[in-house]
This record gives C-alpha cells, structure tokens and sequence, in this order.
C-alpha cells in the first residue's frame, strides 16, 4: 500500500487535504503487544492491514476498510481505498 497506493495521485491528494495520518504497528519490536491490544480495543479484532478513519474532535470511528482482494491487482485496490476516503 505504502508503494503502489498510497503515492498515485488519485489517493494521495486525497489523503494530502483530508486526512492525519497516524499508524499502529502491531508488529512492532517493543510496542507490537500494546499496539494489538489498542487495535483490538478499537475495532475488535487484530488484522493488517487495516484502516481507520476517527474523528479527532470526539474520537468515534467515522469508517473502516480492511485491505482485501490482492489478487485483483494495484489498480482495483487503488480504487477502493479512493472510494474508502471519499465516504
């Protein structure tokens, strides 16, 4: 995602004038189990890569997407998560 969608101009200006971007990395080396836990208390379950949008003022879940259908190719996964951030 962070190569093949994030940077295409169709998501990025999306992402540039609508969005904070803020990662929890549930792999990660001395945070991975405070971050699963934090995920799971969030949106139920642990899974990546998973996508969340929260609004910062009140923090209730405003939209999810869980990123699926790999096999479709970059171009259709670019499309969905597009359509994720114009919700």
């Amino acid at each position: 995602m962070e190569e093949q969608v994030f940077p295409s101009p169709a998501v990025a200006e999306l992402l540039t004038n609508g969005y904070v971007e803020a990662r929890i990395h549930t792999d990660h080396r001395e945070l991975g189990e405070q971050n699963r836990t934090l995920q799971k208390d969030m949106v139920g379950f642990v899974s990546a890569p998973y996508y969340l949008i929260v609004d910062p003022a009140t923090g209730k879940k405003l939209a999810e997407h869980k990123l699926e259908g790999v096999s479709d190719g970059w171009d259709q996964i670019r499309d969905k998560f597009a359509a994720f951030l114009r919700r």
